[in-house]
Formats: C-alpha cells, sequence, structure tokens
C-alpha cells in the first residue's frame, strides 16, 4: 500500500486529482470539533459547523495530512450542479462485503467507502459537474435496490438558494489522513485500497452527464412465471433476492396485500404458492394461516413506513404499479427548515429535496402552510392536526442537523432599509433655511438634521416594501440614531419636530436597546 507523504501531496499530483473527485462548492466548507464533553453514551461530544470561507489547497492538503478538523464539502455548488452524490449508511455493524456483493450483483456504478463510525459512504461519482436534482434521483433509485432507501443522500436538496445565504449540507470527505485513514474506499472484498488504487477505480467507474442520464436502475425484472406482475417495487426487489429468516413473516404479510388486490377471489389459496417460491426456508402452515386469518379481517395496506418493505421503497415508482399503494402512497417528508433572518424572517423548508419559501405565520399553521407547498411545489399535502405539526417542527427545529438559520446579507435587515430610506428623505429634497419643516422638508443646520414626524411616515408610505409600524419606526429613530423630540420656534409658532445627528452612511448599525416611550403617536 502506497503511502502519501507531506512532499508528494506538496507535488500537486495527489491533491490535485483529489480535488478533481470531491471537488463542490468553493466558498463554504463545514468542520467538525470536539468539545472536550463526554455523551450519556459515553462517546465524545462534537460540534459541527460551517465555515464561510473559500475552500483553499491548504485545506485538502492539512486533510490528507490528517490534521485535524478533518474537511467537510457540500457537494452542491451554487449552480445547483454536483460531481459526486454519497448514500450515508450509519450502522455500526454492516457487513460491508454484503454490500459490495449486492452493488456488484445490481450492476451499480457505486464505491463503497468505510466511514468514521464503521458504516459506509456508498459514492456516486460524475466526471462532470451534472443537474444534482438528477444525482438525487438517480442515487435515491441505487439506494431502494440495494435496501438502503431509508438512508440519508448527499446532496440533501435538489437545489439551494445562494441569494438566501444556502450553502447546503456538507459531508467529511474520505481519507483523512491519506492511506494511513480508516475512511478509505473498500475493494471487492472489501479490503481498504489506496488512494492510487483508489484513482484508478474512480477513472473506471465514474460517469459522464450522458452515462448518468440514460442509466436505468430499475428493480428486478417480474419473473417468467409473472408472479410478480404489477408488484410495489420494493416487494419485486425483496422477493426476486429471497427472503431471509427475520423478515418472512413481515414480507408475507405484504405479500398477502398484494395478492388480494391482484386476486380478489383466489388470493387465500395463493399465500402458499408465494409462501414456497420466495421464503428461505418457507413458512409453516400454522405461520401462513395466522396472516391469512389476519389479512381477511379487513382489507389491509402495504406497511410501506415499516421494516422490511420501507428500505427497498421507491413511491413514486410504487404508485404507478397496477397493484402498487395507489392513493395510499406516503406522503412527502419535510427532511430540513432554514431561517434567513431577513426582517421579516424568512422560513426555507425541504420537502423530499425541493424547497418551498414561507413567513413564521405560514409555517406555524399547517393549513396555510399546505397552501403555500400547493402554489410553490405544485404538492398538496394531506391534512395533519395542530399538535402533530407541532411536534413534527418542534423534532426539526430541536437539531443542530436538521435545523439552521442562515447568514443574512446586512441589506435585507431592517435596520439597514430603514437607515437607506431615512439618508434619502434627508437628501433627496432638503430645505434651505429651519422653517422649511412646516412645508414637510428636512432641514441640516452644523451636524444636526430636523424633520417632522409627519414628513417622514409619508414619505415612508410611498414605498410599499417597508411595512414597519408608525410606533417601531419612531422606536428605531430613538434607538440607533439618537433621534430626540425637539420644539423649535418658527414664525412665532413652537413646532414639534424630531432633532438628531446627521446620518453618516459608512458608519454600523447599532441598536440602543435601553427601552423609551415613544414620543409621537
Amino acid at each position: 500500500m502506497i503511502e502519501i507523504s507531506p512532499c508528494n501531496i506538496e507535488s500537486g499530483k495527489v491533491l490535485k486529482k483529489f480535488k478533481e473527485i470531491f471537488s463542490g462548492l468553493e466558498t463554504s466548507y463545514g468542520i467538525t470539533t470536539m468539545t472536550g464533553e463526554i455523551r450519556d453514551d459515553g462517546k465524545n461530544e462534537a460540534e459541527s459547523k460551517v465555515v464561510h470561507k473559500p475552500v483553499t489547497d491548504e485545506l485538502w492538503k492539512k486533510h490528507l495530512d490528517g490534521l485535524f478538523p478533518a474537511l467537510g464539502i457540500m457537494p452542491i455548488r451554487a449552480d445547483n450542479k454536483c460531481k459526486w452524490g454519497c448514500i450515508d449508511i450509519d450502522v455500526y455493524d454492516l457487513n460491508h462485503k454484503e454490500l459490495i456483493d449486492k452493488i456488484k450483483q445490481k450492476n451499480l456504478p457505486l464505491v463503497v467507502f468505510k466511514s468514521k463510525s464503521g458504516g459506509a459512504h456508498v459514492f456516486l461519482f460524475c466526471k462532470e459537474y451534472v443537474a444534482a436534482s438528477l444525482v438525487r434521483q438517480k442515487l435515491k433509485a441505487m439506494a431502494a435496490l440495494i435496501g438502503h432507501s431509508n438512508r440519508e443522500l448527499y446532496p440533501k436538496q435538489d437545489y439551494v438558494r445562494a441569494d438566501k445565504g444556502q450553502v447546503g449540507s456538507w459531508l467529511n470527505v474520505p481519507y483523512h489522513g491519506g492511506d494511513k485513514s480508516v475512511r478509505c474506499a473498500l475493494d471487492d472484498n472489501a479490503t481498504p485500497l489506496s488512494l492510487e488504487k483508489f484513482f484508478k477505480v474512480y477513472d473506471s467507474i465514474s460517469l459522464t452527464e450522458k452515462d448518468l442520464i440514460h442509466s436505468k436502475i430499475i428493480p428486478t425484472k417480474e419473473d417468467d412465471n409473472d408472479l410478480l406482475k404489477g408488484a410495489p417495487p420494493c416487494l419485486i426487489t425483496l422477493l426476486s433476492d429471497g427472503v431471509p429468516k427475520g423478515k418472512r413473516n413481515d414480507t408475507m404479510f405484504n405479500v398477502g396485500v398484494y395478492l388480494r388486490k391482484r386476486f380478489p377471489k383466489e388470493w387465500k389459496g395463493k399465500m402458499n404458492v408465494y409462501n414456497q417460491q420466495f421464503m428461505k426456508p418457507p413458512l409453516d402452515d400454522k405461520e401462513i394461516e395466522d396472516a391469512t386469518e389476519s389479512l381477511n379481517k379487513k382489507e389491509y395496506r402495504y406497511k410501506c413506513k415499516q421494516e422490511p418493505i420501507l428500505s427497498f421503497c421507491e413511491s413514486k415508482i410504487c404508485v404507478k404499479r397496477e397493484f402498487g399503494v395507489g392513493d395510499n402512497v406516503p406522503p412527502p417528508e419535510i427532511t430540513r427548515i432554514e431561517k434567513f433572518p431577513s426582517d421579516p424572517p424568512i422560513y426555507i423548508v425541504t420537502i423530499d429535496g425541493k424547497q418551498v419559501e414561507v413567513d413564521k405565520t405560514t409555517l406555524h399553521d399547517f393549513e396555510k402552510f399546505s397552501i403555500e407547498a400547493m402554489d410553490q411545489l405544485h404538492q398538496v399535502l394531506l391534512p395533519m392536526g395542530k399538535i402533530i405539526w407541532r411536534k413534527i417542527l418542534n423534532k426539526i427545529m430541536g437539531s443542530k442537523d436538521t435545523y439552521e438559520v442562515l447568514p443574512a446579507p446586512e441589506t435585507t435587515k431592517i435596520d439597514y432599509q430603514f437607515k437607506e430610506l431615512l439618508a434619502d428623505f434627508i437628501n433627496k429634497a432638503p430645505g434651505k433655511e429651519l422653517k422649511d419643516i412646516k412645508l414637510n422638508k428636512p432641514f441640516t443646520e452644523d451636524g444636526f438634521t430636523y424633520f417632522k414626524n409627519q414628513a417622514l411616515q409619508q414619505y415612508l408610505g410611498r414605498h410599499k416594501h417597508f411595512t414597519l409600524a408608525k410606533n417601531k419606526t419612531q422606536k428605531m429613530l430613538e434607538d440607533i440614531f439618537k433621534a430626540v423630540e425637539h420644539h423649535p420656534k418658527i414664525d412665532g409658532k413652537t413646532v414639534r419636530v424630531w432633532k438628531m445627528p446627521t446620518i453618516d452612511l459608512d458608519k454600523p448599525i447599532i441598536r440602543d436597546s435601553k427601552l423609551k416611550d415613544v414620543p409621537f403617536k
């Protein structure tokens, strides 16, 4: 096995090749650091975060040298394209050889890497950047074919909204420490591959965009006896591979649902035929009798959310099958929420890889959210009770893996918008002397600006995008711009105006948090 020394990496050959393979977003990256605390399960507590800085050659080199923290790359770029995708199989006691054999049997263009936890990262590689939605579509089909459709996929999104600060989810790239890393590619015998040998595998297995588009990833075909005609893809794959002990009873129950759909009058007699054909070894007569009796009580549905068929589920294909789920297709799942802290904030909700933008009131109310999902995604969500919806939101927003507050540009904040409008109001048509205030014009003299509250509110009212209430704008004048109520005499009459230091647009905005009474009602 060839070791990668610092001088080899410095030469640029290995570094360049490694970067080409695992490249992604170049403006941000992810890192995981140990906090020093120990969790309840005895493991070290880790903290993951996104660093919004360029991914430099030095970072790649440190990663291959084994320096901490390891480098995390977002596969999806701002143009919503990527060069690789990954199935994250987070199973500690995973049999890597069995997984590799199944991938070979299905003739899938995937490479298995051992993950740090002992599970697997199964990669799909492309020679060029292709649409992330295409990579996810193909990867999802492949995951179902190898019995891991319920695993996380990278990229996690079909697209990101770079204008909202989205950068996508990141994954630690393998070979942290070069050839000495435990996070490495495995050959057909589940033996670790050196970087040099992995590069050769990559060259032979990576796909062009055309290859990926025309690749057909379909469940095992219906057999010669037509026993699986119109069956859900999960059952076709599971039964074609042969159902082992431990999964036979649950599988046979779902087979019974299929048989009731296909053979309404003679399905009971078919149970034994399918038992003998597909179960390894077949269930005994009593077990088949119990399953038949249970199925005879009412019209059951496929147990799509339960194993063993959950791991082989392809709902979009299943709904089109003659004896598939039909109208009982599982509802789309919300997998991630990101808050864009503009004023007011926007919530970007990911549903099966696609995204819908809503405000906080809409997110809190499922019925309103469902309408937005229908309008933006052309997808109708099934009714859901308030308590269930709140529990879903709590679960997602309670985890750093599924909820994130995005960095917001200064221009999206209400403070900044107000400052720009106030500066325009003061400078666009200023008065020439103090008495011009009575004509609703602002007047500036000796470093101070004077204006009537009514004049400012009228100006703000002409900018429909600025919708802050009057009492809040008055509060901001005090907190941010140190404005005070002033009562000068003009033409012998006392006039009630604001007096504030003239705005300096180059100075940052600092809000005074001290609460004050609003002088203008």
